[in-house]
This record gives structure tokens, C-alpha cells and sequence, in this order.
């Protein structure tokens, strides 16, 4: 059995150990997958963010292109015969000077002498969106005229990246991914700045982006853009929250379980350990009374005792002396499993404490060596079971007594608060070892006395325990010049 239960603890010992490496592997893994998982949630958004400011600029630019081709007085639509392609073509001229021109022929909008209505505004239309968006994404400036080319120049110039707006279009883009986290961009010219800032702080670093910084037409500096989203681990313990909080509690239910076997095999131990010792004194102190009778019989049978009136008393006095010992040790066995259903077996009843005790503690004044004190009021009662009760404080006493010194004296004081009786049970006796106390009330229990040559089973104090506890008691064993128990029991239901 022993063997078993130790292999049982070995084996889990090796299972908490492997559950708790699994956890920590599995965490370890869903972390780096986190950490992949928001390091391109990060890059995309920093790329949307760039990608949604780079085309509001070119959407500024081409509001404004189309507002000033819209102005006639600035710029004039039209049209003009081309002789080598024999079709009629559409022309962009300065008002002012009619020789500053450009034309060009498209498919999708035919013009013939004049523009019929509502043609200007589908060229202005379909020149901005073909032409002058591809041509500032090319970084590209066509002039087609003087003064428009200087226009859109000097507007190309102005449109420097709006730093504010990348940031609240990354943040946008970081909620939609639950990222609530600070975060930092910066800015870094090539030209100047070869390699990028090592950070010294812990962040998720995005890929670093080309970016427009200063004008749409900077030859001389290239720019290139980086985020910096903070507290990585903060954001990925709020998404793996539950699955860490699952791990721990697995993990501690599997640790508790593992304490709780561990507890119960060492219990187990310890009762194998009480039942030999018990089994070993109970098989002496039954051969001892047996043997006794025994010679007893032979002597009666086998040396004419009956013969010898006095001898045959002698004999049937020890043999019944003996018989009543053996009685009391199969009794106190027997208490052992009636202890086990107490609380069916209660038969309570309200009388009074002081006049219980003297007429119990009568039956011990026989013995010369011991005495007693009682300090109780005459009216004080306890309520229990009168049989059950007589028998916890006949096996404190007869404890005292059996373990005492000469001229023992035990000293009773009890008092009553609120629905609670408190008593004290102590004597002038050498007490317990500290440390077997907490244990004498434990089934088979014996203390150090036993090397003395005091015998018994370890079933007085357990049951005596038992008995207090069926009664809605405490009770609890205390070294005070002595040995005290210290007892709660209700005063009524």
C-alpha cells in the first residue's frame, strides 16, 4: 500500500511538473504568436495611416487644381482643328497669351468646333483624375501653360505631410485592432540620419515607410517614417488574459490537488504507523489479563487450589479482577466505533454542571493520591448528553491521573457567556511536550509517556474529542503549570 501510494506521488510530482512546462510553453508560444500578430496589425496600420494622409494631400491638390481650371479668366478650355490628324482636339491656353498652349485628343470625350454644355466640367474632370493624379504620384510637374505650371508648382511646394493628421489616422487604425496603447512616429532624413534611433524603451517597431516630409518635389531629401506603438505587454496580457488566468488556475487547482495527496499520504502513513502501534499494545495488554486467567485456571485445575478455600478465592479475585480489565479495553474499543456516529446517538438534556461533577469526581476520591477543586456556580447548567458528557471528563481525569505525579490535584473552574459555557480542566501534572500537542486528540495518538511503561491505545483524548465536537464544542490542550483542556459547549440549542 505504502509502495503504491508513493509511486501514485511520484507520478504526480512528474505529471504537476510536465502540466507546468506545457503551460509555460504554451503561453511562451501564444506570446511570440502575439507578438507577430501586433507587430503586422502595427504595420499595417502605420501603412494605411501614411497611405490615407498621402492621398488627402493629393486630394487637396487636385481640389485646388480644379477650382483654378474651373476660373476662366485664369485658364481657358477649348478646342482646335489638328490638320496632320484631321480631328478636332482639346486645348488648355492662357487667356492673356493665346500662344501659350496645349492640346491633346481623347477618346472617351470628342469635341468638335465648341464644347457643347457640360463638356468643360467632364475634361476638367477626367484631366485631373487621369492626368494630374498619376503625375503627382510620379512626383511629376507638366506645366501645359506658364501660369498654370507656376500654379501648381507653388501649390506642390506648400503641401508639406501633416504630422498630426498620420497621427490620429494611425490611432484610428490601432482601435479597430483594440490597440489602446501610446505610441510615437518619427521622422528620419536619410540624408542626414543614415540609420535609425535605437530605442530605449520596450515598443513594437514598425516597418519603416518612405514618406513625402517636407514637398511633394524634395529631390535633394528622402524621408522615411517609423512607429513606435508602447507597452507591447500590456496590450498582449489584455488579449491572452483568459488563457493566463486558465493556466494559473489549472495550474493551482493541479498544485492543490498535488499538496492535497500529499497530506493525505503522509496521514496515511502516519495512521499505519498509529494501527501497528495500536494492534502491537492492544495484543499486549489483552495477553497479559489472558495469561493471567489462564495460569489462574491452571491452578485451580492442576495444584488441588479447590482444595485450598483461600487459594480458590485468591485466584477467582485475580481472574475476575482480570476479566473486569479486559472488559474495559474491549469497551474503550468499542467507544472507538460509536464515536463515528455521535451525533445520531445524543440524548440531551439541561442539568446542572456543579452537581454532575462532584457526583462523578466521588468516584475517583478511592485513590490516595489524588484530590480535586471545583469552582462552579451552584446554578450553572450544561446541556448535552449526560452518559456521552460523563465520560469525556471521566477520560480527562483518569488522564490526569494515569500520566500525573504523585498527589495529583485537578482543578475544575467553568463559567457561562451569552449561549457559550467555558471551562478549564487542569492539573499540577508535568504536561505535554509542546510539540505532541497539536496531535493528542488524533485517532491512536500516543505521547512520550509511552517509554515510560504507560500503556493504552490512544483513544481517550480522540474520543473525548469527538464527543465535544457532536455537541457543538471545541476543545483545545494548553501547557499552564500543567496539563488544561480548555472546553466550548452550547448552553441550549
Amino acid at each position: 500500500m505504502k509502495h503504491r501510494l508513493k509511486q501514485l506521488f511520484i507520478l504526480s510530482v512528474i505529471a504537476s511538473v510536465g502540466l507546468l512546462c506545457l503551460q509555460i510553453y504554451w503561453i511562451n508560444e501564444g506570446w511570440n504568436s502575439g507578438k507577430d500578430i501586433l507587430k503586422r496589425q502595427v504595420d499595417y496600420s502605420f501603412q494605411q495611416a501614411i497611405e490615407k494622409e498621402w492621398n488627402k494631400r493629393k486630394d487637396t491638390l487636385s481640389a485646388y487644381l480644379e477650382e483654378f481650371l474651373s476660373d476662366t479668366s485664369f485658364i481657358g478650355i477649348g478646342t482646335k482643328y489638328n490638320e496632320k490628324e484631321k480631328i478636332w482636339m482639346i486645348t488648355m491656353y492662357d487667356p492673356e497669351n493665346p500662344s501659350d498652349y496645349s492640346s491633346w485628343s481623347s477618346k472617351t470625350i470628342q469635341v468638335g468646333e465648341k464644347l457643347l454644355p457640360g463638356q468643360k466640367e467632364q475634361i476638367i474632370e477626367k484631366y485631373i483624375s487621369d492626368n494630374i493624379r498619376r503625375n503627382v504620384l510620379n512626383d511629376v510637374i507638366f506645366f501645359y501653360t506658364q501660369r498654370f505650371g507656376k500654379v501648381w508648382t507653388k501649390k506642390h511646394a506648400e503641401m508639406n505631410i501633416d504630422t498630426m493628421l498620420v497621427s490620429k489616422l494611425f490611432s484610428d487604425e490601432l482601435s479597430k485592432n483594440n490597440i489602446t496603447t501610446g505610441f510615437r512616429i518619427r521622422y528620419r532624413d536619410t540624408t542626414v540620419q543614415k540609420e535609425p534611433a535605437k530605442e530605449q524603451f520596450s515598443a513594437v517597431r514598425s516597418t519603416e515607410l518612405p514618406v513625402n516630409y517636407l514637398t511633394l518635389n524634395d529631390y535633394d531629401r528622402k524621408y522615411k517614417a517609423v512607429a513606435l506603438v508602447e507597452s507591447p505587454g500590456f496590450v498582449l496580457l489584455k488579449r491572452m488574459w483568459l488563457a493566463i488566468l486558465s493556466s494559473v488556475v489549472l495550474l493551482g487547482l493541479t498544485l492543490f490537488c498535488l499538496f492535497r495527496m500529499y497530506r493525505t499520504i503522509i496521514r496515511q502513513k502516519q495512521l499505519d504507523e498509529l494501527k501497528n502501534d495500536f494492534i502491537s499494545n492492544m495484543t499486549h495488554e489483552l495477553k497479559t489479563p489472558i495469561a493471567t486467567v489462564a495460569a489462574a485456571v491452571d491452578g485451580l485445575q492442576y495444584y488441588d487450589a479447590l482444595e485450598d478455600k483461600q487459594r480458590t478465592q485468591r485466584y477467582l479475585n485475580t481472574s475476575r479482577k482480570e476479566l473486569k480489565k479486559l472488559d474495559e479495553m474491549v469497551s474503550k474499543v468499542l467507544s472507538l466505533s460509536v464515536a463515528e456516529d455521535l451525533n445520531e446517538n445524543l440524548k440531551k438534556e439541561s442539568f446542572y454542571l456543579k452537581e454532575f461533577l462532584e457526583e462523578l469526581l466521588s468516584s475517583f476520591t478511592v485513590q490516595a493520591s489524588f484530590s480535586w477543586q471545583l469552582e462552579i456556580e451552584s446554578l450553572l447548567k450544561i446541556y448535552g448528553d449526560r452518559e456521552k458528557l460523563a465520560s469525556v471528563f471521566q477520560n480527562i481525569i483518569e488522564n490526569s491521573i494515569k500520566y500525573g505525579r504523585d498527589n495529583i490535584v485537578v482543578h475544575i473552574k467553568a463559567s457561562s457567556t451569552g449561549n457559550r459555557l467555558l471551562m478549564e480542566i487542569s492539573d499540577n501534572g508535568p504536561g505535554i511536550d509542546n510539540d505532541h500537542l497539536p496531535y493528542i486528540f488524533n485517532k491512536f495518538y500516543r505521547n512520550s509517556f509511552e517509554n515510560a511503561g504507560i500503556k493504552g491505545f490512544g483513544l481517550g483524548l480522540y474520543y473525548v474529542a469527538r464527543i465535544i465536537s457532536a455537541h457543538g464544542g471545541r476543545i483545545e490542550a494548553i501547557n499552564k503549570n500543567g496539563l488544561s483542556f480548555l472546553i466550548q459547549l452550547p448552553i441550549k440549542d
